[in-house]
């Protein structure tokens, strides 16, 4: 088939773009590079640089598109604080454009990454997709509201699955932005031999989940035909503290279990703990996550060292 990625230049987007060309499929990458690399652009894949909020150059897409996966997104809580009328025009805006152009174009399927950053912070156990929702931050805000326009296109015939993916880390992470991914922050300043900078208290908790594991999630939205249209979660439902990421970030980076820690407050509208439970991925999708953090961890450190030469 041919399938358009959106956001196929960043850490997710090209991975996923990797693997549609590997399983034979034509790919079409559309980013605008605010957040991605050409380089990340895996060989084979065609390249449109587009601004996905600007409804004036959408005749720049084509025609011929089967399945269409939505990544592109600013993926920052902290940064939709920073600037939040650029959240709302690259999340909401730029998701309900394409959603129209995918209804216009009769696009087979549309296929959208969300967040855990929809739920409600603090619930007392693993979030399923059916918990308290109550985004926190304007980037969370906005992930919902472009699942309410992915609910009124369902209504109106568009097929669509949507994942609500928790914390993804892994080879190929943006090691140079410090405003999103905890692990790739962390260790960060560990490749640079600098002191950790952590904001917030040491007991927050996520639930970290490795790129591969994620890419096998996105890769079945594909197959998902049931008459649903399904909304799941991408998480392991294994719970860690910031305290323990960065113990076995200095275990896997061979540092002193005492190396400096300098702790800031909090960013704004951060959330205090998120646990995801994925039971209803694994029954519908026959999704299960298979690498173990410590295993996802050594092996994101390897390319992380090659990539700070």
């Amino acid at each position: 088939m041919k399938v358009l990625v959106t956001g196929g230049a960043g850490f997710i987007g090209s991975h996923l773009a990797k693997k549609l060309l590997i399983e034979g499929h034509e790919v079409v990458v559309v980013d605008d590079l605010s957040n991605g690399y050409i380089k990340n652009i895996p060989k084979g894949a065609e390249f449109i640089k587009l601004d996905l909020s600007d409804t004036r150059i959408y005749d720049k897409l084509p025609k011929d598109i089967d399945i269409v996966y939505h990544l592109a997104s600013q993926a920052s809580g902290e940064a939709s604080c920073d600037n939040p009328i650029y959240d709302l025009k690259v999340n909401s805006l730029a998701t309900l454009a394409l959603l129209q152009w995918s209804k216009e174009y009769s696009i087979k399927k549309f296929i959208f990454t969300s967040s855990m950053g929809v739920y409600a912070d603090n619930l007392a156990c693993q979030v399923s997709e059916n918990s308290p929702i109550e985004p926190k931050s304007f980037y969370g805000v906005n992930k919902l509201s472009s699942e309410n326009f992915i609910r009124i296109y369902t209504e109106e015939g568009l097929n669509t699955t949507i994942f609500r993916l928790f914390n993804v880390y892994g080879p190929g992470q943006n090691m140079i932005n410090l405003k999103q991914g905890m692990v790739s922050i962390y260790l960060s300043y560990v490749l640079n031999q600098k002191p950790v900078c952590v904001k917030g208290p040491l007991d927050r908790t996520r639930d970290f989940t490795y790129i591969d594991d994620v890419i096998n999630a996105l890769y079945l939205g594909m197959f998902d035909n049931r008459s649903d249209n399904g909304v799941f979660n991408v998480c392991t439902g294994r719970e860690l503290s910031v305290k323990d990421v960065l113990k076995k970030i200095f275990i896997t980076m061979g540092v002193e279990s005492d190396y400096q820690v300098d702790i800031y407050p909090r960013t704004p509208r951060d959330i205090d703990h998120s646990c995801g439970d994925n039971s209803l991925i694994k029954s519908a999708l026959s999704w299960e996550p298979i690498v173990k953090f410590e295993n996802g961890l050594e092996m994101m450190s390897k390319w992380a060292k090659i990539f700070n030469k």
